[in-house]
């Protein structure tokens, strides 16, 4: 069983109803009280009419055409002005007066009792109307307005435009009980949006201050502009004189839904820290859409149906992107491990409230409301969440450098083994090429002496002189590889320096004169130790062909400036031999050899040819990419 309840579906199965149960039954309390609460019964309306009026005047109350209001809501109302009233008796007049709730589509409205203005803020020119009708209100009747018997409540209502709205019978009461037993839906309607409103915007202020510091923006991005989009809906609502009107009113109105609607799928997609590339084009693309015909729509169709046949897209495509928010989390859940198990059953919980909302608009059923009273809630619980994960506030000096020093330590060890494993690499990629080139040179050099001795023994020709001059190259060809092995030095000046007293010995004993010139003024280049053995393998290869091949009895080396672009040092050696190459000298086996060292660090190998000798010239650049 234990086992069983540790799956992570089945966490956050468990997770979601805990978040669900703690919504429905905490937040929302009126899901568990019947539509009308005992205490609270209303008076039984005797009629219930409304009625077309050319402007909101109520001299105009007493003459206009009342007819009953249809059972079936919600019903299409024109752009302009209505007029309502509902009929109920009294038996005895209520001490305090009676409580009367409205809940009509209008923009504004007034409200009278018995041909007496009981409430009416704002204004209700239809060009310039104020948006009090959105704030829901319980409208008190004073006792002094009523009488036994008949009693009339009426209402002039504006419509700054025509769409499908709902016309409910008011719901009118004693005033005391009705308080008492409405208090919560009261303050749901009033204070409560001007609270989440607030809270909203509080969430978006701190979510826009965390993104700009964040390197990973993708999730906080649209975290950010859900917030922001519900804040600003609900801003549109609680903000009466709002001086935005009309047409682009209800585009604004539009856009931020389809930027909440965007925002969901994509905050999801983000927040699974594997985020789809294909998933953001067809949210863009469907929202984009959905806008340009709304504008469309609202600019251009007839003004009867404009708002309805925008709203009818909005809406369906809202209800597609929860659904695609609500599959892209489940995917997730389903492929990958995932800790976060309330985090992610709280986005669960936003998406079914949402798509709940969309859903009902697109039928017939009431909206209460569930969504936008519950959103600021939990996005407040969701950044809570979100940063208590993200974020340690409050840690003292001692824990913060505790916690760098950690850190830097564990850096630091990283870096070592990094670079204990790349020195490893380059001593084993050193070893490789000295072994290869080991092997050419006793295939060429050693092989290719003792091969001609081994012949001339087996035809019979082998004269002591000739074997006494083969051993010696051969001798000499083992002494050069030794030689080779050995370590020549940090730097480029210990190179020099050690090449110098080896190459000496060996120029005078092959009976060669050796002339060293050092007139280099600039500061040596700053080479690694395999680049400065390259430089000591070029020169030691021209040195040795020299001796071999050249037939003189000079070798002259010169050290100076260089003298091309981007070279800090060239290095000549010389001789006063034929001056000549190719097959018929045996010059050519150690050609490749120079030029491919030479091209490892990046410098230029030339070779003149004169009547005078042989010259190999080393341009070396100031930097080698060679580690």
């Amino acid at each position: 069983m234990r086992q069983w309840l540790g799956r992570l579906p089945v966490k956050l199965l468990l997770a979601l109803l805990v978040v669900q149960a703690g919504y429905w039954l905490a937040f929302y309390p009126n899901f568990l009280n019947p539509a009308t609460p005992p205490g609270a019964q209303p008076l039984a309306l005797e009629s219930f009419e409304y009625a077309r009026i050319e402007k909101p005047d109520p001299e105009l109350l007493p003459t206009a055409k009342f007819q009953p209001v249809p059972e079936e809501q919600p019903m299409f109302l024109w752009k302009g002005y209505y007029a309502w009233r509902a009929s109920f008796a009294l038996e005895e007049v209520p001490h305090e007066g009676l409580a009367v709730l409205v809940a009509e589509s209008a923009s504004n409205h007034r409200i009278y009792a018995n041909g007496s203005l009981v409430y009416g803020e704002g204004r209700m020119d239809i060009a310039d109307v104020t948006y009090h009708g959105e704030l829901r209100k319980v409208i008190r009747v004073p006792s002094g307005l009523l009488q036994q018997g008949q009693n009339t409540i009426s209402a002039i209502d504006v419509m700054e435009y025509s769409e499908d709205g709902i016309l409910p019978p008011p719901l009118v009461g004693e005033y005391a009980s009705v308080m008492h037993s409405f208090g919560w839906k009261a303050f749901l309607f009033g204070p409560y949006r001007i609270i989440s409103t607030a809270v909203g915007l509080v969430v978006s202020l701190l979510l826009g201050v965390v993104l700009l510091r964040a390197q990973d923006k993708r999730f906080l991005l649209w975290f950010f502009l859900l917030s922001l989009g519900w804040s600003l809906a609900a801003l549109m609502v609680i903000w009466a004189t709002m001086p935005l009107h009309g047409t682009p009113r209800s585009v604004a109105y539009f856009g931020l839904a389809l930027l909440i609607c965007a925002s969901w799928p994509l905050m999801v997609d983000g927040w699974t820290r594997r985020p789809l590339r294909w998933f953001r084009l067809p949210v863009f693309a469907a929202c984009g859409g959905a806008l340009i015909w709304a504008i469309i729509m609202l600019y251009f169709a007839p003004e009867n149906v404009a708002f309805e046949r925008a709203e009818y897209v909005v809406v369906r495509i809202g209800l597609l992107l929860m659904v695609a928010a609500m599959l892209r989390l489940g995917w997730h859940v389903l492929r990958q491990r995932e800790e976060r198990v309330w985090e992610a059953a709280l986005l669960a919980t936003m998406a079914i409230i949402a798509a709940q909302s969309f859903f009902n608009g697109m039928t017939d059923i009431i909206d209460f409301g569930y969504f936008s009273r519950s959103t600021p809630l939990f996005l407040l619980l969701f950044a809570v969440a979100y940063l208590a994960r993200n974020i340690r506030l409050f840690r003292s000096q001692e824990q913060i450098n505790s916690l760098l020093q950690a850190q830097l330590d564990e850096r630091t060890a990283e870096l070592e083994l990094a670079h204990a494993r790349e020195t490893q690499l380059v001593r084993q990629q050193a070893h490789h090429e000295e072994r290869g080139r080991i092997m050419r040179d006793m295939h060429d050099g050693l092989g290719s002496n003792l091969m001609s001795m081994l012949l001339a023994a087996r035809r019979g020709v082998a004269e002591p002189t000739t074997v006494a001059e083969g051993l010696q190259g051969v001798v000499d060809e083992m002494r050069l590889m030794i030689d080779s092995m050995d370590s020549v030095g940090e730097s480029l000046a210990t190179a020099l320096a050690t090449f110098r007293g080896r190459v000496a010995d060996r120029v005078t004993g092959a009976g060669f004169k050796l002339d060293w010139q050092d007139s280099a003024t600039r500061p040596l280049p700053d080479y690694s130790p395999r680049a400065v053995l390259q430089v000591f393998r070029v020169m030691q290869e021209a040195v040795t062909n020299a001796l071999k091949h050249s037939g003189g009895d000079v070798i002259a080396i010169s050290i100076v400036d260089g003298t091309a672009k981007d070279e800090a040092l060239a290095i000549t050696i010389a001789d006063n031999g034929g001056g000549k190459l190719g097959p018929q000298n045996g010059r050519g086996r150690g050609l490749s050899n120079m030029q491919s060292r030479a091209a490892m660090i990046g410098a230029s190998l030339a070779l003149e040819e004169s009547d005078s000798g042989l010259a190999v010239r080393l341009g070396l650049p100031a930097h080698t990419e060679m580690a």
